[in-house]
């Protein structure tokens, strides 16, 4: 089997490629920027001609996207829907028998404390941030894909591990900076997903009915307090927290955001979105992935984060 991974250079996309290797699969690759990967090539999927990468190609796993928490609406929808549009389209033109989109469980947030939700949860009238609607676009598009590819996704909840480039690296920053915001004094629950349970749920997602998708963690939750401190111990940095009500929390992200967009500046230090995952839990039932996929998560946080300081 011929598989072509984008977003190839991110924490998904090279565990990806590490499984897929392992299961025997010829791979292509492919992201933005170079990097040393089996079959690359760099692409921009807004803009590239695609048919090359999609050539013989019988399974797309699709994991690139803008998964910031800042930027513009129109680099959301470039990097996220228009892009996941003209890869659909290429792929189906090409042959390709099935294609797997990476989503995101950030299209379950709106502000509040929501456990075990099932993939059919209600969603919010109004996504929490540009990152969330994009996802949500590009999810709608994928599971109604109506040629005769078969398109799923899976929606992997905070993905980390080796070259994770947003969570962990996210609160070592606070830390190095000095404190780290205990939104609602750090109570939100999380659970989280290593890259390796995350490239499972991809693989065995490419085998399921169309217009499946399925919620992908790694089994268990904690408090956001209770992963700084684990961070904290493995990093040998100390935690030390800002205690912030969630409405202080909300004011101050938007005043920053303001701010930094008149200016035309940098992602501030405290945005919406790290609010809406940092200060509400949000946390993913994964019955229907065993059930219906087989999918076990293997590695626990407390093995997954040792991993990133290795």
């Amino acid at each position: 089997m011929r598989a072509l991974v984008t977003g190839a250079s991110g924490c998904l996309g090279r565990a990806l490629v590490e499984q897929l290797a392992l299961h025997g699969w010829d791979v292509g690759t492919t992201a933005r920027q170079p990097v040393a990967l089996p079959g690359f090539r760099a692409a921009d999927l807004a803009h590239a001609d695609l048919a090359p990468l999609v050539d013989g190609i019988d399974v797309v796993f699709h994991c690139a996207a803008r998964s910031s928490a800042w930027g513009t609406r129109d680099e959301f929808h470039a990097a996220n829907v228009l892009a996941t549009r003209r890869l659909l389209d290429a792929a189906e033109r090409a042959g390709v028998k099935r294609f797997v989109l990476a989503s995101s469980p950030s299209i379950y947030a709106d502000g509040t404390d929501r456990l075990d939700l099932a993939e059919d949860a209600p969603l919010p009238a109004r996504p929490l941030s540009l990152y969330a609607e994009s996802k949500r676009i590009a999810e709608r598009m994928v599971l109604g894909h109506a040629g005769a590819m078969t398109c799923t996704a899976i929606r992997p909840r905070a993905i980390y591990g080796r070259h994770d480039r947003a969570l962990l690296p996210r609160v070592i920053l606070a830390m190095r900076r000095g404190r780290v915001p205990m939104i609602r004094g750090g109570q939100a629950l999380i659970d989280l997903t290593h890259r390796h349970d995350a490239a499972r749920g991809m693989i065995l997602a490419a085998s399921g009915p169309r217009g499946g998708v399925w919620n992908i963690t790694s089994g268990e939750a904690f408090r956001f307090r209770e992963l700084a401190a684990m961070i904290a111990r493995e990093s040998g940095l100390r935690l030390r927290g800002l205690p912030l009500p969630y409405g202080l929390a909300r004011w101050l992200a938007g005043a920053s955001e303001a701010v930094a967009r008149a200016r035309g500046g940098a992602e501030p230090r405290l945005t919406l979105q790290a609010v809406a995952s940092l200060g509400s839990s949000l946390t993913l039932d994964i019955s229907a992935a065993r059930r219906e996929l087989g999918y076990r998560p293997q590695v626990g946080f407390r093995q997954g984060v040792a991993e990133c300081f290795a």
